[in-house]
């Protein structure tokens, strides 16, 4: 395996773990096997409902996990094609986006202005909402010991965000959901140093698209593979 295999592996592993942990906080059930991931009922805003979590899954069951899903009169939703060699498009399927996995070295740690932890439930709440993320991360992630969800404030207002996941193996943290408020400008930065100081020495994996992809690569992160999401054709 080459340096951006086991980078592009590592960073796949970590956004499974991240479905584990998000779908554990709910108490909704899963199904694994050694090439897909499904989630058996409900599931959060904005994830899908399939991984296939290794290179040349099979696509069929991937397509299938889908279908009995909507047999059992759950909403079908989508297939996370995580290493971008599944062929849907003859199974029915369309792309809903695609993005690009990314890894950076360790940053350095620092105290930033404006970053800290969330601690409070109502900050949470309006995290979310600011975020437009609610339902996603219940108040008990909180306490959870491998999030830390991350605020920035200016004035006394909450401007941005991320969320920092630390998978159950493994030596590097996911970084994920970075966002500011509209007319505030972008602090990956800020952001970095505060990862760096909250998980020092490891190194920092996550997908990222469009403009966004543009930051995070201007901050020292380089693309190691693509993402896809499929969804039921229209």
């Amino acid at each position: 395996m080459t340096p951006s295999q086991s980078r592009l592996a590592t960073a796949v592993a970590a956004s499974r773990s991240w479905y584990d942990d998000v779908m554990a906080l709910h108490g909704a059930p899963v199904t694994v096997t050694d090439e897909i991931w499904v989630a058996d009922g409900w599931v959060p805003p904005f994830h899908s409902t399939v991984l296939a979590i290794r290179p040349a899954a099979d696509a069929d069951a991937a397509a299938e996990a889908i279908s009995a899903r909507q047999r059992g009169g759950l909403e079908g939703g989508g297939i996370a094609d995580c290493f971008a060699d599944l062929d849907l498009a003859g199974r029915g399927f369309e792309t809903l986006f695609e993005a690009r996995w990314i890894h950076r070295a360790a940053p350095e740690p620092g105290f930033a202005d404006g970053w800290s932890e969330l601690a409070d439930p109502r900050d949470l709440r309006r995290w979310s909402e600011l975020h437009d993320y609610v339902g996603v991360l219940p108040d008990t992630v909180l306490g959870h010991p491998r999030f830390k969800i991350l605020a920035r404030s200016a004035g006394g207002s909450l401007i941005g965000g991320a969320v920092a996941h630390q998978p159950g193996n493994g030596d590097v943290v996911g970084l994920s959901n970075v966002w500011e408020r509209p007319g505030a400008d972008p602090d990956w930065l800020g952001l970095l140093a505060t990862v760096g100081r909250l998980h020092p020495g490891r190194a920092l994996v996550g997908y990222e698209r469009d403009a966004d992809l543009a930051r995070a690569l201007a901050a020292g992160f380089a693309v190691v593979g693509t993402h896809r999401v499929w969804v039921r054709a229209s």
